[in-house]
């Protein structure tokens, strides 16, 4: 076969796979560089063009579909491929943890644990999935408001990664508090919320045992996040020690969090239990993130404070 007709049909099949509109150009183009280094690979081997060199530029130049990749239009995309290791490690870690709290209990104290087994699949096992899910949500809404404020250009700007925003710090602080004293007051519900129907203060109804025994061990994890909070506002900025006092607290939260889902119910409502053990457990991803990303950080030493990053509004 005629080495230049293999070149054309196999323009033509990368042509084909573009919109319509592209495709008389890149063919043209394609036909015209594949050309050109075949005779350049002719002239360097001292023969005439045949179906076997040909063949072999097709193959080293690419697969029609990947070659066709390369001049398809950038569209939106949902995950830059520098955010796709992290991504799928937070994504599988998310799922593993909900199946590390969420499976034990299918064994313990189980007279048919197969049938459980199976119940809990078609519960926690498949719904842990909600979590890479949310993941892709989260992504595809912040790349739909990245793609709002037009054409952003790389400049570098620099920035103390160890500095805190004051204004941010003091809001993030009063809202700890507002949200942390909403919970502690939740077992008073019907004192202070009077005005509430009854069936909805039975919903925040807590489990006795988790009264007695459990619940209280989040006040001094609160009582000593808010002291670091205090002391790094006023320092203005992160220091080693805080950032170590910062991993002991969010190990304490994992370990409370895991102990609380498997240790028996927290509401005596099903439904309201349900909510707060997939809460629990979300709290615990998000501390196990955090813990991990402060750990790596340890292990690559002091960072230095300033560093030049980011892009900027064109």
């Amino acid at each position: 076969m005629n080495p230049f007709e293999i070149i054309d049909t196999y323009a033509d099949d990368v042509a084909g796979r573009l919109p319509r509109r592209q495709r008389s150009d890149v063919a043209a183009e394609l036909r015209s560089l594949l050309r050109d280094e075949l005779e350049g690979r002719a002239a360097d081997s001292g023969r005439p063009a045949d179906e076997a060199m040909v063949l072999d530029l097709l193959r080293s130049f690419g697969a029609p579909d990947e070659v066709a990749d390369r001049y398809r239009p950038a569209g939106f995309t949902v995950i830059r491929p520098a955010d796709a290791p992290a991504f799928a490690w937070i994504a599988l870690i998310g799922v593993a943890a909900q199946w590390a709290l969420t499976l034990p209990g299918v064994f313990i104290g189980a007279d048919e644990p197969w049938g459980r087994l199976a119940a809990w699949w078609l519960s926690w096992g498949l719904g842990a999935f909600w979590w890479p899910g949310f993941l892709v949500t989260m992504t595809l809404i912040a790349g739909w408001v990245g793609s709002q404020r037009g054409e952003r250009v790389w400049s570098p700007r620099v920035v103390d990664r160890d500095r805190v925003n004051r204004g941010l710090y003091v809001l993030y602080i009063a809202l700890g508090v507002v949200g942390a004293s909403i919970v502690i007051s939740l077992p008073w519900l019907a004192v202070w919320a009077t005005w509430l129907p009854q069936p909805v203060i039975d919903v925040f109804a807590f489990d006795a045992e988790f009264l007695a025994w459990r619940a209280v061990w989040v006040l001094p994890l609160w009582l000593a996040l808010l002291a670091l909070s205090i002391v790094v506002l006023a320092a203005g900025r992160w220091s080693r020690t805080t950032r170590r006092i910062a991993l002991v607290i969010d190990a304490a939260w994992i370990v409370v969090c895991v102990w609380w889902v498997a240790s028996g119910p927290v509401f005596v409502n099903a439904d309201a239990d349900g909510v707060t053990r997939l809460a629990l457990i979300l709290v615990a991803v998000l501390a196990l993130i955090e813990l991990v990303r402060g750990v790596r950080r340890e292990l690559a030493g002091r960072r230095a404070p300033v560093v030049t990053v980011g892009p900027r509004a064109a």
